[in-house]
């Protein structure tokens, strides 16, 4: 009876294949490996996880009980240590190019960015047990530089690291990425660099960065000409302080991450910490872009469709998504 039952497939596992399908996915890593499971498969399991902010084996229980095996039309939910692997496995680069490609899921162009960093607590291995047995400090979070669209708050791009190096490190790789993207860029003093400047300049891109105020005979971070010269009298007279104040709004998006899927990574490895933070941004990401479509596919009906309605335009319900 059960095989005659409709197989009904949520609206976050479409969107996750649809993503994978953008950001060209691999179904498989290689072609001997066993085809029990792929690579999708193992990407929509590790973001359910973090949406469901549990660890692998609540997760493993939880999905037997939403029968997660007949929507990803597998024989059975893998073990908890198979996804732990397939975690170890996936490339880092491979998930930010799923953050990247979330933007084309909403045909976002030109847009207003806003950049900034955030952390995620590790909860292993703790302090105290590193520094009695291996003798080392461990860095007890793991440095997130998120780039997201103020409008629709969605995350554009991001980098991770576990190593002590200054956010604006991460600034132009981030904009070069998803350059052809943005219209213009909103940042703290920290992001203040003439090297920083001279990229978005060069690529039509505004750049609204106040500018750093230096002591008395302290040249500090940045060239002596940014410091004294023309570049800083250009970015000062470039600089509009109304549009700056929407880079608050990226403080909401570092928000809306942390409260649902948690401010920590669980993972032990410095490389698995890195890709568990992307994993949940990758979450966000697919929540938003559900919400969003959802709420534009309403406002679709309860306007264009209605009105077709009261002129006596009959369109299936099959249709709709031609008409969008």
């Amino acid at each position: 009876m059960n095989a005659l039952i409709p197989i009904r497939c949520s609206d976050f596992y479409k969107f996750c294949l649809r993503l994978c399908a953008q950001a060209r996915v691999p179904l498989h890593n290689f072609y001997r490996s066993k085809k029990m499971y792929n690579n999708v498969v193992h990407v929509f399991l590790l973001v359910m996880k973090e949406r469901l902010n549990v660890s692998y084996r609540r997760f493993v229980q939880l999905a037997n009980e939403m029968s997660l095996a007949r929507m990803l039309c597998i024989k059975r939910i893998p073990h908890f240590t198979t996804i732990q692997k397939a975690l170890q496995r996936l490339p880092k680069s491979l998930l930010e190019r799923m953050v990247r490609s979330c933007r084309k899921l909403l045909s976002l162009n030109r847009v207003e960015a806003g950049i900034d960093g955030t952390g995620f607590s590790n909860t292993n291995p703790s302090h105290y047990y590193a520094k009695r047995v291996d003798g080392v400090e461990v860095k007890n979070f793991t440095k997130s530089v998120l780039i997201a669209d103020l409008k629709t708050k969605l995350v554009l791009n991001m980098n991770t690291t576990t190593r002590h190096e200054h956010e604006t490190l991460s600034f132009i790789p981030l904009v070069r990425a998803i350059k052809h993207s943005l219209l213009r860029v909103l940042a703290d003093k920290a992001y203040d660099s003439a090297a920083n400047r001279r990229f978005c300049w060069e690529n039509g891109i505004e750049n609204h960065i106040p500018i750093r105020e230096w002591k008395k005979g302290r040249l500090g971070y940045g060239h002596e000409q940014y410091i004294h010269g023309k570049l800083r009298r250009k970015a000062a007279a470039l600089f509009n302080a109304d549009a700056y104040k929407r880079r608050a709004l990226i403080e909401s998006v570092n928000s809306a991450i942390k409260r649902p899927f948690g401010a920590y990574v669980c993972s032990r490895r410095q490389d698995n910490q890195c890709k568990q933070a992307t994993i949940k941004v990758l979450a966000y990401n697919l929540e938003l872009i559900n919400r969003t479509l959802k709420s534009w596919l309403f406002i679709f009906q309860t306007t264009f469709l209605h009105r077709l309605t009261l002129n006596k335009v009959f369109i299936p319900r099959s249709h709709y998504s031609l008409l969008i």
